[in-house]
């Protein structure tokens, strides 16, 4: 009976930890650039996919040579949510964004999961507020 109430203790105590965690990671890890930061967001439950708006006015952060031998661009842009939320997200792309565009970004947290440029009606007027666009 010892055994089974250790058991059960340890269960609670572990499935505590992993739904403490889950809750307190997402704050953890918003505006984070980095590979673990996506790799956790990706992983979670409670991170939900939403749709982000950014302006393309930011020129790369860097570029590089990627592992096929493509050039690759990382950028960092200021995105908003559709309600006015702003953060940071980075991104890799193997083409040079055309400045003065609007991107929809597909994010779950900060993992990014797809982007297209879209028309300019078809971001919502609340973000085109917050977004510049110089």
């Amino acid at each position: 009976m010892k055994i089974l109430g250790k058991l059960i203790l340890g269960v609670v105590v572990l499935g505590s930890l992993i739904v403490g965690g889950a809750v307190i990671v997402p704050s953890l890890t918003k505006n984070r650039h980095s590979e673990l930061a996506m790799a956790i967001d990706n992983v979670n439950p409670l991170v939900k996919t939403e749709t982000v708006y950014a302006s393309t006015t930011a020129k790369p952060v860097s570029s590089f040579i990627g592992g096929a031998g493509e050039k690759e661009y990382r950028y960092q842009l200021v995105t908003y949510t559709a309600k006015g939320d702003a953060r940071t997200l980075a991104f890799e792309s193997q083409w040079r964004l055309k400045p003065h565009c609007y991107l929809a970004i597909t994010t779950k947290g900060q993992n990014v999961e797809s982007w297209e440029r879209v028309a300019t009606q078809k971001v919502p007027a609340s973000v085109r507020e917050n977004l510049v666009m110089s």
